[in-house]
């Protein structure tokens, strides 16, 4: 029976709509996309999340990849990058549900050292009981290493666990380590379905 609920963060907690972010500070969409393949799908993001990379280095070698025109915008992007996180208010909502029948959360997410900038935009924050962080570990998800930090670091058992990502190499990756897992793609429908199959009471209703 699941006894703990584990969250991801992106796509999950928060919404992050990369494109619309990199839309503001650029002209067209072709420009967009490249800010946005420039930056978020650079190896210096990746490094970033990996506390291995400053943004400074992000933007430094975004602008290499980058037509001169659009060095403004890659640095307007990476100083507000994070202005950009909305709540999602269905898994917000559910948080708030499950924190209500006693169901202890967490949270395990890949992000860099701006999570403690932005982490009041979780509306469920304060009702966490602790967060495994990339960027704090030096590991990124799906290395099933970080995962494992999770159990002695918060007294958890792999098999009483619940994780919910909305990547499939995430949730594929927690699944071999023993919890139980969700690929959510804004199906919340499923998700609680899912949750009451795994022992959640049976109050979280569609």
């Amino acid at each position: 029976m699941v006894k703990a609920v584990i969250f991801d963060m992106g796509g999950i907690l928060l919404d992050f709509p990369m494109l619309e972010l990199t839309a503001a500070y650029s002209r067209t969409a072709e420009d967009a996309r490249l800010l946005d393949q420039a930056i978020f799908k650079s190896p210096e993001w990746v490094a970033l999340d990996r506390g291995l990379a400053s943004e400074e280095q992000v933007l430094s070698a975004a602008r290499k990849r980058l037509p001169e025109r659009l060095h403004e915008g890659a640095a307007q992007v990476v100083e507000h990058w994070d202005e950009f996180l909305f709540p999602k208010q269905e898994m917000n909502a559910l948080a708030r549900e499950l924190d209500g029948l006693g169901v202890p959360l967490y949270l395990l997410s890949n992000t860099s050292a701006r999570f403690y900038r932005f982490r009041e935009k979780i509306e469920v924050w304060p009702l966490l009981r602790g967060a495994l962080l990339s960027f704090e570990e030096k590991l990124l998800k799906p290395d099933p290493e970080l995962y494992r930090r999770l159990f002695p670091r918060f007294g958890l058992s792999p098999g009483e666990c619940f994780f919910i990502d909305d990547l499939h190499l995430n949730v594929e990756a927690a699944r071999w380590c023993g919890m139980q897992a969700f690929c959510y793609q804004n199906d919340i429908s499923r998700l609680r379905a899912a949750l009451r199959e795994a022992g959640i009471p049976a109050a979280l209703e569609c």
